[in-house]
């Protein structure tokens, strides 16, 4: 007797799902204590590595412990774990990664971009971690890093039946069109993020046949995949593809037409102990937790696809490897089975049928022909993705690799305990991200793309940008102060908490980004400014006399302060190098920044009120300390891949920057002018009010005047004016001086009363 579909709800009930939150986000979540614990008890061996070999310690899902990653596989330890492939020919292999891609069915949200930017910080580290390396071990090749496109798959077909067409005309587009159209808007947005392209891209498309479809057969000859039939071949009458013919394939093994499914408790009998199903999954999801009949009913897998005939599967743990799908109808077939016919373009042609491959096999198999592709440089030790695929996505990549491994062994005869290693060592996830209290998904329609949060359309999920369009949105106001993309790596670096927890989007926390990313602009252009003055003031290649004297009065020698400023901005960039290698501690590290610009921030500010009171103080200090805490605070923000236009904040090349003629290096002295000159009239102005009332009209005119200097001419230009600050003085040469009463601001229509 078959049995109502029951697998969605009990793999709800194994995987805790209550209220859109799952208990895998919840055993992700910020337990500070059972971190505590965790690195209490392994970070102590990952430190030692790091000392000895500066590696870097990344949290491992498999092994649920802080491991340092590895940087070359073969010198992996060994595990009693199913057989990896043959050694390799050399010792110097370097380290492949492996990072799943997106199903290109719809534009990415910031879910997408939380992941990929963590992946892709933590992909830079690794890369300058590498860059250090002593010669000796630079003689293995740099990290290899490759993603897949997901560009066959039920929600692309979906989409591609009510979408009709991008434009939103009428009839059916095809769905590698459509894959192929949101694969390059996913570009694009990962270009705006400035998110490094993977080495390696790998679509699914292009492997099917070639890859996956031998991949599979190699399972099933294994005897851990079994067939399916569809109900027209049951009765023995098997008569090939939809036209009736039968490929030279299917003439030589003859194997029943239908649907391919993993035989889960076949692998764990056939592996005899040395393994087991589920290694990524909750406990209670990987053990043999059902008293099912053998005939009892399932979804083909995890899609959940609306329509599909009811398949009879051995185990509730067995996923589909391969789905039946026909081409197109037959006057042969029944009209009381349910058919979904495939477009052809996603049809290809099996041992079992035509069809397509089930989501889980993909990468398994693509990474098994690219480790044979690339075995001679590089071998896959890493493996990355978002949490919500840790199960049973990647638990199914791992028993499925496990398998084939495992079926090679059985022709070639090799059980030897001693020779097994995992398939990959290290598994790599990042967090859930919830907005509005809800995980941020498309299925839920809970969901910011990234380029609504970066400005490139209006929000609305309908509206769509040419190339021209998406670069003239981001280059419109190309300036340091304006960079959504790199308030975006911000947050997600240090103010989202840790990169595998959970983390909440919200404008607000936006917004304390962007607030704490403007002081480091203002800071680095304060401080390039300060630079740029003292090498006017020592301008020796002039000829003149004047600046040759000031030359010879400059000084090299470090002061109190300056010394303090050094080793003030030595020890917080050593905490920052720590921070990223111990399991990427985005927290600590921007921690350390901000810290690094505000010390270097009282500097710049007491430098230049020590020039205004005396410019021969000025001249006395040397420009190294300050130069040495620019370049440090730029080479931090570089390596973790913020975006030119925050680290040369301040500095003038092209178009690489747009701060305003008045705001350049080269007017400051103009500025100072103008400042004083208001302040002067101002100060007129005043004092014509408290003695001559005949002349009020006059005088508030004025005053107006210099209020609509403050609040709308400056603010434009990038300048903020400190009412209050600005005291005329005469120096001992009877010039009159002012104090410096402005500072940078992010370009803006009017000043807030607040900052008055």
């Amino acid at each position: 007797m078959m049995m109502q579909q029951p697998c969605r709800k009990t793999w709800q009930l194994l995987l805790g799902q209550k209220r859109g939150r799952s208990l895998l986000a919840q055993r992700t979540g910020n337990n500070q204590a059972i971190l505590s614990c965790l690195r209490t008890n392994s970070n102590s061996a990952s430190n030692t590595n790091n000392s000895n070999n500066n590696g870097m310690t990344i949290y491992d899902s498999l092994s649920s412990s802080y491991r340092t990653l590895p940087q070359n596989p073969n010198n992996q330890p060994p595990s009693s774990r199913p057989p990896k492939a043959a050694p390799t020919a050399t010792t110097n292999t370097g380290t492949a990664w492996y990072v799943c891609g997106p199903t290109v069915y719809d534009s990415a949200h910031l879910g997408h971009g939380r992941t990929y930017v963590s992946l892709d910080i933590l992909r830079r580290v690794v890369l300058n971690n590498y860059s250090h390396m002593t010669p000796q071990r630079q003689q293995q090749p740099r990290p290899l890093y490759v993603m897949n496109i997901t560009d066959v798959d039920d929600k692309i077909i979906q989409r591609s039946m009510e979408k009709g067409s991008i434009g939103g005309g009428g009839g059916e587009v095809d769905p590698l069109l459509l894959a192929r159209h949101y694969e390059h808007e996913f570009w694009q947005d990962l270009d705006a993020l400035n998110v490094l392209r993977p080495d390696v891209i790998c679509r699914v498309s292009e492997h099917v046949e070639s890859t996956i479809v031998p991949y599979i057969q190699q399972i099933v000859d294994g005897g851990m995949a079994y067939v399916i039939p569809e109900q027209k071949h049951m009765d023995g009458n098997d008569d090939g593809n939809e036209d009736g013919t039968i490929t030279n394939q299917q003439q030589q093994s003859r194997q029943p037409q239908g649907s391919v499914y993993f035989d889960v408790r076949a692998f764990e009998s056939i592996t005899n102990g040395r393994t087991k199903y589920g290694k990524l999954a909750p406990d209670v999801a990987s053990t043999d937790f059902f008293s099912w009949e053998s005939n009892s009913n399932n979804d083909d897998d995890d899609d959940n696809n609306e329509g599909e005939p009811i398949r009879t599967k051995r185990d509730p743990r067995d996923f589909c490897l391969w789905k039946y799908r026909p081409r197109s109808s037959s006057s042969r077939e029944p009209v009381s089975i349910p058919t979904i016919i495939e477009p052809s373009s996603v049809s290809y042609s099996s041992p079992w049928g035509p069809g397509r491959p089930g989501w889980h096999v993909e990468c398994s198999a693509m990474i098994q022909q690219l480790a044979q592709d690339f075995r001679s440089t590089h071998e896959f030790a890493v493996h990355a993705g978002g949490v919500d695929l840790k199960f049973p996505h990647h638990s199914n990549e791992i028993a499925q690799a496990e398998a084939f491994m495992a079926s090679s062994d059985i022709h070639s005869q090799n059980n030897r305990q001693e020779d097994f290693k995992e398939w990959i060592p290290h598994w790599i996830h990042t967090g859930h991200l919830y907005v509005k209290g809800r995980k941020m998904s498309k299925s839920l329609k809970n969901f910011v793309t990234i380029r609504e949060m970066l400005g490139m359309i209006p929000n609305t999920h309908s509206e769509r940008m040419t190339n021209d369009a998406i670069i003239s949105a981001l280059d419109q106001d190309n300036n340091a102060w304006s960079s959504p993309a790199d308030d975006f790596r911000l947050w997600v670096l240090g103010l989202s908490g840790a990169y595998r927890g959970p983390a909440t989007y919200s404008e607000e926390r936006m917004e304390e980004a962007r607030v704490i990313r403007e002081k480091w602009v203002r800071f680095l252009m304060e401080g390039q400014e300060c630079l740029e003055r003292w090498n006017n003031m020592v301008d020796f290649h002039s000829g003149d006399d004047a600046d040759a004297a000031n030359h010879s009065k400059s000084s090299r020698l470090w002061g109190e302060e300056d010394l303090q400023l050094f080793h003030t901005v030595t020890r917080c960039s050593m905490n920052c190098q720590r921070a990223l290698l111990d399991d990427l501690d985005g927290s600590l590290f921007v921690k350390e920044l901000i810290r690094i610009a505000d010390v270097g921030m009282t500097y710049v500010q007491q430098v230049k009120i020590d020039g205004q009171n005396n410019k021969q103080l000025s001249k006395n200090r040397p420009e190294e300390p300050l130069r040495f805490v620019l370049d440090t605070f730029r080479g931090h923000l570089d390596l973790v891949g913020f975006t030119q236009r925050t680290v040369n904040a301040g500095i003038s090349s092209g178009q690489q920057q747009q701060i305003g003629a008045l705001a350049s290096s080269t007017s400051t002295s103009l500025l100072d002018e103008a400042v004083a000159f208001r302040a002067a009239v101002r100060s007129a102005a005043l004092g014509a009010v408290r003695k001559k009332k005949d002349s009020l009209e006059a005088v508030k005119e004025i005053l107006k005047l210099c209020d609509e200097l403050r609040d709308d001419t400056f603010p434009k230009l990038g300048v903020e004016i400190l009412d209050g600050k600005v005291v005329v003085e005469t120096n001992a040469e009877g010039d009159d001086v002012a104090n410096r009463g402005w500072r940078h601001c992010s370009p803006r229509e009017r000043v807030s009363k607040t900052n008055k």
